[in-house]
């Protein structure tokens, strides 16, 4: 599967290298603009296939290797503290010469090592507001792989409509060489068809739809490095705030299908554009339980159901020399969770779900500056959440204000030197946690110690130091070196004390980046 997946994009690639022609480019940006214009990419157009093909897309192809290390006390319980690994990537965005064709192709690869993940035995499996996932009190050691592979195509039909498509296949493997309570495999499918008609110089529509599919085969084990006690044994999979299934010897299959609808209006005028996009997102997932084998058996112990709405607007005004980017965006998501009751023969809801985002964010660009980006963003994000079962509610608010600044000095005629600076204060608003709800197992082992890190307020530090040096053919060297540390800067006052004032978390990243 993964040969095929290399020798696919590298055919894709070889085409489109082959038979390109010229576009506005990369090549003659700094690396602050470059990655400014490529994540302006990602968000802006890329989610809509039919618009790879803009006119207002930088064209670009690049490498990339990355060695990751972190470690640290300061992070949520459910994850690790101790992280290293590789992570390589290859991506291009081209127009086909003599065709109304653009294609884009990437592949990513990923390998990690992460230690001391406490409770979670699904690690990497929850999204969406989904409370489920197994859980067990030993903590234990992960080996991750991530194989993901993106192919985007869009066709000038003419002058009024183009057409895209889009297919993402991601594989996921999460395994333990020296303990083997829970190996998954995880598989999404994206896929995306879109439709942009431009109505006059002004005035271009887009809609898209798609689906994601996803599926994860958990294998349990009762294979133990260590003596254990028959209690730390246990599994358990989560379905709420304090509710459990428990004495589970078998895995599950877990799957998930998304259908999405996407629609975005675009405006240009003059030097200013501006863009409205609306995305729904309808979510069902089931963890059906592997020892249920005979056909009247209901063999789906769990099933949850979401709505995800997300309103984005970004606005670009251009200068000759400069770039002002603002956006904006509100998100709800909405989820309720429902457990196979085999007394009564029915689905009881036993949790639900309610999130709030907001976000906005401005990035001012001088091109060939020493001071050469500031930007600033502040997010507000309110969730809630309530188990049925125990009347146990979990509700937190936080605000997020950020601000960067990227400076680029040229040393030589080849070479220039970056570095990109930013601070990020994570400010707790209010956590209401009533652990006395459930006081079980789940709250003693989990329940109050998320509580006590959701309470934390933080500041993180982050600085991306590099040169870049211009090659033959207008090709790009980009060494790097970024460092994130992340401290506590006021604790949380409502829950038990599991973290400290010298908690902190440091994340230390060495990349190597080609574009040619």
């Amino acid at each position: 599967m993964v040969k095929g997946m290399f020798m696919t994009f590298s055919l894709l690639f070889l085409i489109s290298s082959t038979y390109s022609q010229s576009k506005k480019s990369t090549d003659s940006l700094s690396v602050l603009e470059r990655d400014f214009h490529l994540q302006l990419f990602e968000d802006r157009f890329f989610d809509t296939p039919s618009l790879i093909a803009h006119e207002n897309v930088y064209h670009f192809s690049y490498g990339e290797g990355r060695f990751q290390y972190s470690e640290g006390s300061l992070r949520h319980p459910q994850d690790y503290k101790k992280q290293n690994g590789l992570y390589l990537e290859t991506a291009s965005l081209t127009a086909l010469k003599n065709t109304n064709w653009t294609l884009y192709g990437s592949l990513e690869y990923l390998n990690t090592r992460k230690e001391d993940i406490e409770n979670n035995l699904t690690y990497g499996i929850v999204d969406y507001g989904s409370p489920y996932y197994f859980f067990q009190q030993t903590s234990g050691l992960w080996n991750h792989q991530n194989y993901n592979f993106k192919v985007a195509g869009a066709n000038k039909v003419n002058s009024k409509l183009t057409l895209g498509a889009y297919l993402n296949y991601d594989t996921n493997f999460y395994f333990r060489k020296n303990d083997t309570r829970n190996e998954l495999t995880a598989l999404k499918i994206l896929g995306k068809l879109s439709a942009s008609y431009q109505f006059n110089d002004k005035h271009l529509f887009s809609v898209v739809v798609s689906n994601e599919f996803y599926k994860a085969n958990s294998e349990l084990s009762n294979k133990f490095p260590e003596n254990n006690t028959e209690l730390t044994a246990d599994y358990y999979l989560n379905t709420g705030l304090g509710s459990y299934i428990k004495n589970l010897d078998r895995g599950f299959d877990t799957k998930r299908s998304i259908p999405e609808v996407q629609l975005q209006w675009f405006l240009k005028q003059g030097n200013w554009d501006l863009s409205i996009e609306s995305d729904t997102k309808l979510g069902t997932e089931r963890w059906i339980d592997k020892n249920i084998l005979h056909v009247e058996e209901n063999d789906e112990r769990t099933r949850y159901r979401f709505m995800d709405q997300n309103f984005t607007v970004f606005y670009n005004r251009y200068k000759a020399n400069s770039l002002f980017s603002l956006n904006l965006n509100a998100g709800y998501l909405k989820g309720d969770g429902k457990v196979w009751q085999e007394t009564s023969a029915i689905y009881a809801k036993n949790f639900t779900t309610t999130s709030y985002r907001l976000a906005t964010g401005a990035t001012l660009l001088f091109y060939n500056r020493f001071l050469n980006k500031v930007s600033f963003g502040l997010t507000y994000h309110n969730k809630e959440q309530y188990d049925l079962n125990y009347a146990y509610t979990f509700d937190y608010q936080y605000i997020d204000p950020q601000l960067t600044l990227g400076l680029n000095k040229g040393i030589s005629k080849k070479a220039a030197f970056f570095a990109d600076i930013s601070a990020l204060y994570h400010h707790v608003l209010d956590v209401e946690h009533d652990p006395f709800a459930a006081n079980n197992i789940f709250v003693d082992w989990i329940g109050n110690k998320i509580a006590d890190y959701t309470g934390i307020s933080t500041i993180n530090y982050g600085i991306k130091l590099g040169t870049d040096f211009k090659l033959k053919n207008q090709n790009r060297l980009e060494l790097s070196v970024s460092s994130n540390y992340l401290k506590v800067a006021k604790l949380s006052e409502n829950s038990s004390n599991y973290y400290s004032k010298n908690d902190d978390y440091l994340n230390l990243t060495t990349g190597l980046k080609l574009h040619f």
